[in-house]
């Protein structure tokens, strides 16, 4: 089974304010992302889990409205230090998966499908990289062949370092997304959601 990790441990310092919260539509940032997830779910993308921040009150709110829609959550006390602290957690979380699709919290354009299609064309040696008119974008995939590796991540890169390692590894997956290349870093990216929403 495919785990899907949704990592949402930032701290929005580009948005100005926690950008998780922000409004689309009426419904908040993340739990508009996760809703694009939830409609992913199939036989191979079952499981979910949303990386957040040490757990303070606001963070424990958040998973409170995450299991409100079913979603499970877990708080990465070294959030603070980069992004690939808190993808390595969700790994560290997920140990039985045979792979992993790693996506962002602000992405809530992506679309289901495309969710989907990068899950499904994972393989436990390889790694999935979606793209849209030749740009690359997110969810990423990883073979469970990759867990130790990503477990060792460190520091806000992500998992740039795996990528360059593994250049043989990596599988192109075009598709017609343009959601999978808008993260929600500034408030005026809000309205180029609400432009792309499916």
């Amino acid at each position: 089974m495919i785990q899907g990790i949704v990592l949402a441990a930032g701290r929005s310092r580009r948005f100005g304010s926690d950008k998780r919260h922000a409004k689309l539509d009426g419904q908040p940032l993340l739990l508009r992302t996760v809703q694009r997830w939830l409609e992913a779910r199939d036989e191979v993308l079952d499981e979910l889990l949303v990386v957040l921040r040490e757990p303070d009150e606001q963070e424990q709110e958040l998973a409170r409205q995450l299991r409100g829609l079913g979603v499970a959550s877990t708080f990465c006390a070294d959030a603070a230090l980069g992004m690939a602290h808190s993808l390595a957690w969700g790994v560290l979380q997920t140990p039985r998966a045979d792979g992993w699709l790693i996506g962002l919290g602000d992405m809530p354009s992506l679309q289901a499908q495309s969710i989907r299609a990068v899950a499904h064309a994972l393989r436990p040696g390889g790694i999935v990289l979606p793209t849209h008119g030749g740009l690359r974008g997110h969810p990423v995939g990883f073979g469970r062949d990759f867990g130790r590796e990503l477990l060792a991540l460190r520091g806000d890169s992500g998992a740039r370092s795996v990528l360059q390692a593994h250049r043989e590894a990596l599988q192109w997956l075009e598709l017609e997304d343009p959601g999978l290349l808008l993260d929600v870093d500034e408030p005026a990216h809000l309205a180029l959601a609400t432009r792309q929403k499916v």
